[in-house]
């Protein structure tokens, strides 16, 4: 198959599909019920506007997360239609009245946009899927069982929309980490792509592979995650003033957690002030960051020569998360850190008293969906109103850079707490029309 002429596009074009991992039954207690409250948030504002794929992998309850979202009001029927390409239903006139769709693939992993259906398009309704190395954000290797299982999991997404042609890479890289123009045009953080996923190959080999397998014109990389969402094993990253540790609050280390494409030639970057920076060291972290990543952003030019429009997005608000060794949320942490060895790279064991992370908050981990985006909001009632002026400063910006379309803020803090937000839980799919 002739790889040239197909695109990946951006998010900001029309889309037809968006799945979701239902939150396994491991992700216990109130932490998890109110992260699962979030995900019936997510599926309601979705339908109507696209087709929506819940799917119910390892240790998740098919049945409970059906009653949970029909006790929220939500439409469960679910229309055979499987094996159609356009998976909603034909009105007689033309139009489609999208639906929800219920799927039990094997899968552990959570946040589908990682390792979900890649679906690229061309000019003549053609479709190819993308298939990707999976190794747990560098945590097993990429030839474990388990490690294959979420590979073939993403796969068989594809083909459950008829995406039967797929192209195979042996890179490691997963979907938060890639954000694409549409136009030939990728943003991946350099550190996470070629340090931390594929250490076997060169940075040019990764490049050079990316661009067959993507049909890609550019690679833009920008240099680091944000600290908060780095890899947890390399040590805590602040201690609160009764020397209590603070830890990542993730291990992706992806780009759509400060930068974003909007268009084809505009990317949205968080921005962290120099007043936030001089208020803890972790901001101070994430301003050399991101700065760096502007200062590459700022000089680069697109194919055709033009230069990348730069619009800034207020950075959140530092959540700090803290649990007794009991709290399920916590257990769960500390199971993988035992998984892990028990020990950080930098020697610091686990925490004997209260185990604190930096929630992986964000107002760039967006969703957009046709006429719909959904974004991130964390103040309620009896947090600090500078919360609040934050999560409304967000908003006004994505309604600047996606004029016309509804903009609906979810409070996203228990999700987020699972180690990813709205879009990490998604995971968006363009079919022809």
């Amino acid at each position: 198959m002739d790889i040239g002429k197909f695109r990946f596009p951006g998010e900001f074009e029309p889309q037809t599909d968006v799945f979701i991992n239902w939150l396994p039954d491991y992700c216990a207690g109130e932490d998890g019920d109110k992260a699962r409250e979030v995900l019936v948030e997510v599926v309601k504002n979705l339908l109507g506007h696209v087709n929506v794929h819940v799917n119910c992998g390892c240790e998740t309850s098919l049945e409970a997360c059906k009653q949970m979202l029909a006790d929220a009001g939500v439409d469960i029927s679910d229309p055979d239609t499987s094996g159609q390409r356009n998976t909603a239903t034909d009105n007689g006139d033309g139009k489609f009245s999208p639906h929800i769709r219920f799927t039990q693939f094997d899968d552990w992993s959570v946040s589908i946009r990682d390792n979900g259906p890649d679906v690229m398009i061309d000019d003549e309704g053609n479709v190819l899927a993308v298939n990707m190395r999976w190794s747990n954000y560098s945590n097993n290797d990429k030839m474990e069982p388990s490690q294959q299982l979420a590979r073939r999991a993403g796969a068989n997404m594809a083909i459950d929309l008829d995406v039967f042609d797929m192209v195979n890479s042996d890179m490691v890289s997963e979907g938060g980490n890639r954000e694409f123009n549409g136009k030939g045009v990728m943003i991946a953080v350099e550190d996470t792509e070629v340090v931390k996923r594929n250490p076997e190959y060169t940075k040019q080999e990764i490049e050079d592979e990316y661009k067959r397998i993507w049909n890609l014109d550019k690679v833009i990389w920008i240099p680091k995650p944000l600290l908060e969402d780095d890899d947890i094993r390399k040590g805590p990253i602040d201690k609160l003033e009764d020397g209590t540790l603070v830890w990542p609050g993730s291990f992706a280390a992806h780009a759509d957690e400060y930068c974003r494409f909007v268009d084809e030639d505009t990317v949205l970057l968080a921005e962290v002030t120099e007043e936030e920076a001089a208020e803890s060291p972790v901001s101070a972290e994430n301003k050399r960051r991101i700065d760096a990543a502007y200062e590459i952003l700022k000089n680069e030019t697109l194919p055709d020569g033009g230069p990348l429009k730069i619009v800034r997005m207020p950075f959140p608000e530092h959540l700090v998360f803290r649990g007794s060794q009991d709290n399920p949320t916590v257990m769960g942490w500390k199971q993988f850190f035992d998984e892990n060895g028990g020990v950080a790279f930098d020697g610091t064991p686990w925490p004997e008293g209260d185990y604190c992370f930096i929630n992986s908050c964000s107002y760039c981990n967006f969703l957009v969906c046709n006429d719909v985006v959904l974004g991130q909001r964390y103040w309620h009632e009896g947090m600090d109103p500078k919360i609040k002026e934050k999560d409304e400063r967000a908003k006004a910006v994505l309604e600047s850079v996606f004029l016309g379309r509804e903009v609906t803020m979810l409070d996203t803090y228990y999700l987020n707490l699972f180690g990813g937000g709205v879009r990490c839980w998604t995971k968006n799919v363009a079919l022809p029309q």
